[in-house]
């Protein structure tokens, strides 16, 4: 049939399209045409909490990128509060945005925010992955625990 694209499906007949793939081409031709009685689901679980900087210049000092961090962590723990009292997590990392625009990111499993894990954890990606590159952006970010996995976690055996 030669259908690639959304704008291809919409050119189609609706009959040759049922004729074609049954109930599915009904389906197939009120999406390409924006046509969707679905409901929204505007409840979506979040499954991380970030916060990050975007410098106006880059920078090319350990003691630079620390202070950035310094300054970061606060808000970090604020929004996690919001959204996690207990500051429970399953993994926490940091984000580096090189000069050349690529980026890394580290993270670890660890069990609660810990501000001393995320400042070793960024001079370990410092030292080992920056290459002398000037750095653009510096991020914090944690993964929250999967509700099951929370559930899994407090047996209190």
């Amino acid at each position: 049939m030669g259908l690639r694209t959304c704008g291809d499906v919409q050119k189609c007949d609706l009959v040759m399209l049922l004729k074609r793939f049954g109930k599915f081409g009904r389906i197939l031709w009120e999406r390409s045409q924006g046509i969707d009685e679905r409901d929204v689901n505007s409840e979506r679980l979040r499954k991380s909490v970030g916060v990050e900087r975007t410098m106006a210049e880059d920078i090319h000092h350990w003691s630079e990128c620390e202070a950035i961090i310094e300054r970061l962590y606060p808000e970090l723990e604020r929004r996690l509060a919001k959204v996690k009292p207990d500051l429970l997590i399953a993994r926490q990392g940091v984000k580096l945005k090189f000069d050349d625009f690529q980026q890394t990111t580290q993270e670890h499993v660890w069990p609660r925010l810990n501000k001393a894990d995320l400042i070793a954890t960024a001079r370990k990606t410092w030292d080992e992955r920056r290459g002398g590159r000037g750095v653009r952006l510096v991020g914090l970010h944690v993964t929250l625990l999967d509700p099951q996995m929370e559930r899994q976690l407090v047996l209190g055996l």
